[in-house]
């Protein structure tokens, strides 16, 4: 089963606004799009009137993964699914939903804790997406604003939750050995792009994301990007390479600790993929920086 969904937006509640604002708007290319009711500052980077928000406060992590019905059917079979599992379900109210520019929002969690909303009707700006910084843009449209990796304790039981009462689907699955540690990884489609959610154990559980990634249309602008990133100061976690689903990307840290992608390529997942059991995440580079 692949569910009718996309990933239509992901919210931070941030200790560092200032540093948060710098980072999206002159670094990666998002534009501003005020504040809302509930004291949240919106951005930008499509025609959607916000893929992405900041909430003042000190967790310095996720606070929601917004999942978008492509329909009434889909958003009411989804929903039905999480009551049938015994998931508490809560009903976002008039203010919730402008805040969040939707039509219709429950929230939830998943088995691990994670804040997940999932929403209708996600809003269209009057005015067109324009960004002096990322002039082309970001590639959204059908297959949502990118992805995110949330860090898990209990893989299996919330891998189900996400194939079988989300209705996502199991792209690639691996482990490898990194910084002593073994990271096992499940990415998980909704559409074509490659994983919109991927989740990620053994991981120590310092924050529930490890990082979220914007994709966008060319090397280059990965590129000027990067100048962008080294320019202002931006910590660099992961340099230059290339993932094992194609994408080219690197990696910055946010100002609440967890990490940032920016990447191009990568894989679209159509009806005769086959999932592979991966023993690397990386083909090349992707290296921490020299100390």
């Amino acid at each position: 089963m692949t569910a009718g969904l996309e990933l239509a937006y992901l919210g931070f509640e941030v200790s560092d606004l200032p540093g948060w604002e710098a980072l999206l708007t002159s670094v990666i290319g998002m534009t501003g799009n005020g504040v809302n009711a509930d004291g949240s500052r919106g951005y930008r980077m499509d025609e959607c009137e916000q893929r992405l928000f900041l909430r003042p406060g000190s967790q310095d992590d996720v606070a929601a993964v917004g999942l978008a019905a492509l329909n009434r059917g889909e958003f009411d079979a989804a929903l039905g699914r999480l009551k049938a599992a015994g998931v508490a379900v809560h009903k976002g109210d008039d203010s919730a939903c402008r805040a969040r520019h939707v039509t219709e929002l429950v929230s939830f969690s998943d088995p691990s804790g994670n804040p997940l909303e999932l929403c209708l009707g996600q809003r269209v700006a009057a005015t067109a997406f324009a960004s002096s910084v990322m002039p082309g843009g970001f590639v959204t449209g059908d297959m949502g604003m990118g992805h995110i990796v949330l860090v898990t304790q209990d893989l299996e039981p919330t891998l189900r939750f996400y194939t079988d009462v989300i209705g996502m689907a199991v792209s690639d699955r691996g482990a490898e050995e990194w910084a002593g540690l073994t990271i096992e990884a499940v990415f998980l489609h909704c559409n074509r792009r490659h994983h919109s959610i991927a989740l990620g154990a053994g991981i120590p559980p310092v924050k529930r994301t490890a990082h979220f990634e914007m994709h966008v249309p060319d090397i280059d602008a990965v590129g000027l990007a990067w100048d962008r990133a080294r320019a202002a100061g931006v910590e660099i976690t992961h340099l230059p390479g290339r993932h094992t689903d194609d994408v080219f990307s690197f990696y910055g840290r946010t100002p609440s600790g967890f990490e940032w992608e920016i990447g191009t390529g990568g894989y679209d997942v159509g009806p005769n993929w086959r999932q592979r059991h991966l023993t690397r995440f990386t083909a090349w580079g992707h290296q921490p920086p020299a100390s």
